[in-house]
């Protein structure tokens, strides 16, 4: 097996494995910010909320991050 063939075999394996964690991640991330803004009534959230008032920025930061990765894989993918 040559350099090339075990690169190409690398980044297949890579593109593989970031296909598998990309949509379970967002479907987590999705739950997650819900659970944010619809348990902000209960105290143990709110407090959390309070003292973390750019937590959830940062969950859709982190989520248009994650859908734009997968589409760079699927890009990789038909190409």
């Amino acid at each position: 097996m040559d350099l090339s063939t075990a690169i190409q075999d690398l980044f297949g394996d890579i593109r593989d494995v970031a296909q598998i964690i990309a949509p379970i991640a967002a479907v987590i991330g999705f739950i997650g910010l819900g659970v944010m803004y619809v348990g902000s009534s209960w105290p143990l959230i709110g407090d959390w909320k309070k003292d973390n008032p750019k937590a959830a920025n940062q969950v859709v930061v982190g989520l248009l991050f994650i859908v734009f990765a997968s589409s760079v894989t699927a890009l990789i993918t038909f190409a």
